[in-house]
């Protein structure tokens, strides 16, 4: 009788294992992000870009489910969305949260590679004027080679022709081409085209890519020398961000700082060299300056916007520009 109840409770050990405790394994965090542009742009190819590797690498961990661009929250507004908490993350130019922080529109006034810029203590820095503004820095996707080019309904021959031009432009922009001695007209990148086609603006400044398809027609010039560098914050709520686990941020933080920023200026490479090549095809105009104000060209746009970051924020600003100027 014992030899059966043994093996009768033996064979109910085997149909029937004693479980342990179920382990906590840690959820995903996801947040939510808008961006300054939508994923069909040429800018925002490139963001989908870095938040596909990102998703990629943080699989199981942590993910930005990107919700879109300006059709979402209008491009002026996203920083401030953020900071509130209607959004958890945007990926925006630094001049959009000026209104914010009064600095940081100066990460664009810079003539140094990402590495030289790092080196510096930089992001540190700018970890800090954010967080004391109520926004996370996490890091920013630069392109060094991604210069700003102004970009023109009629070609001009000298700087002088500037005078009286009304060029629409971003806010980090805009002291650079009051000090050329045209009018600076602030409006979201959406609303160009239209600008240029009505005539409300003669002329517009940005980036090559993706120019000479959208404005195909309205441009038929642009002033070669290129000025000050493209970079992009990517920003976050310090409520939601506080919500991914310490060790994930670390390593979020390390990837986007570190890791990615090689990879998404290498993104950029054949991008520029077809936005250059377009233009050329569609016969835009190359302006070029003689060299004597080539390099006076460049003197007036650095100058001019050094000197509006120092008069707003004398200490930050003389920092940055230590940190950003060679």
């Amino acid at each position: 009788m014992k030899k059966v109840f043994l093996a009768t409770t033996m064979a109910l050990a085997v149909s029937f294992p004693v479980f342990s405790p179920p382990q906590a394994f840690a959820e995903e965090v996801t947040l939510k992000l808008v961006s300054m542009l939508p994923k069909k742009t040429a800018i925002g190819a490139t963001f989908n870009g870095f938040i596909n590797r990102l998703n990629e690498k943080f699989k199981g961990e942590f993910k930005i489910d990107w919700r879109g661009g300006p059709e979402v929250v209008p491009q002026f507004k996203q920083p401030n969305t953020v900071r509130i908490g209607a959004v958890d993350m945007t990926l925006t130019s630094p001049s959009y949260a000026n209104g914010i922080l009064n600095v940081s529109g100066a990460a664009n006034y810079s003539n140094k590679q990402y590495n030289e810029i790092k080196s510096t203590g930089y992001l540190d820095y700018m970890t800090k004027l954010h967080a004391a503004k109520g926004l996370v820095y996490i890091g920013e996707l630069p392109v060094s080679k991604l210069l700003f080019h102004v970009f023109l309904k009629k070609p001009i021959k000298t700087l002088s022709d500037f005078k009286g031009l009304k060029i629409r432009v971003f806010p980090a922009i805009a002291p650079a081409m009051k000090a050329l001695g045209a009018n600076p007209i602030v409006l979201p990148m959406p609303a160009i085209y239209t600008a240029m086609e009505r005539g409300v603006v003669s002329g517009f400044v940005t980036g090559v890519a993706g120019v000479a398809k959208q404005f195909k027609g309205l441009t038929k010039a642009y002033v070669a020398q290129g000025f000050y560098r493209a970079t992009f914050h990517l920003l976050a709520n310090p409520k939601t961000w506080a919500k991914v686990p310490a060790a994930t941020r670390a390593k979020v933080i390390d990837f986007v700082r570190n890791v990615e920023p090689a990879t998404y200026e290498a993104s950029w490479d054949a991008r520029l060299e077809e936005g250059y090549a377009a233009l050329k095809k569609d016969g835009v105009q190359a302006v070029r300056f003689s060299a004597a104000e080539t390099e006076k060209f460049k003197q007036i746009v650095h100058n001019a916007a050094w000197d509006a970051v120092k008069k707003k924020a004398p200490k930050e600003g003389a920092k940055l520009q230590k940190m950003l100027l060679k």
